[in-house]
Parts: C-alpha cells; sequence; structure tokens
C-alpha cells in the first residue's frame, strides 16, 4: 500500500505512562491490529525529543499547552486529556481511509 493511503495515528503520552495513558497505547495497538498495514503510530513521550515529524495538525497545537493524554488521526485532535471512545476514534480512521 502507498504512503498516501496510510492513516497516521499520533498519541501524547505522559513518561512515565499514567494509567489513562496506558490505556490509550493500548487501543491504538488494537488499531494497528484491526487494521493491518493501513495505519502509522507514532508515541510521543512528554519532555522527550520526537523521534518522527509530527502531523501539521499536531505541530499546530505546539504553542498551545496540551492536554495529557491526547491522541490525533492524521492530524485531527480526537481526544485531549481523556481516554477517549474507542468506537468514535474508529469511526474517524474509517472515513479518513475512505478519503486515502
Amino acid at each position: 500500500m502507498s504512503e498516501e493511503k496510510i492513516v497516521r495515528l499520533e498519541i501524547l503520552v505522559a513518561s512515565p505512562p499514567t494509567k489513562k495513558c496506558k490505556a490509550m497505547i493500548a487501543m491504538f495497538e488494537k488499531f494497528m491490529d484491526e487494521f493491518p498495514g493501513q495505519l502509522k503510530l507514532d508515541i510521543y513521550y512528554a519532555g522527550e525529543p520526537m523521534l518522527t515529524q509530527p502531523t501539521e495538525g499536531f505541530r499546530k497545537e505546539t504553542g498551545k499547552v496540551r492536554k495529557i493524554p491526547s491522541a490525533y488521526v492524521n492530524g485531527k485532535n480526537v481526544a485531549s486529556q481523556e481516554v477517549p471512545d474507542e468506537e468514535t476514534v474508529r469511526k474517524e480512521i474509517i472515513n479518513c481511509l475512505k478519503i486515502n
């Protein structure tokens, strides 16, 4: 599958991860299993250097105080300070896959 068809998932978690952060990581790893080869997951740990270039949507919030944990689907914020509803995130992923 070409790179443009990949939906980018990003999560910002505490370092070390809190209970909420661990729940979000587990949820997003489940999406990776559910949509094999269609998603890319980047996990950013607060206070640590980012190993990959974040999406524009993620970067646009750099001037703001980001809530932890936070989650983004193709640069769109889908969760801030709480673990998101799994079905809501799944629907956003499916919508992005349809657009691509």
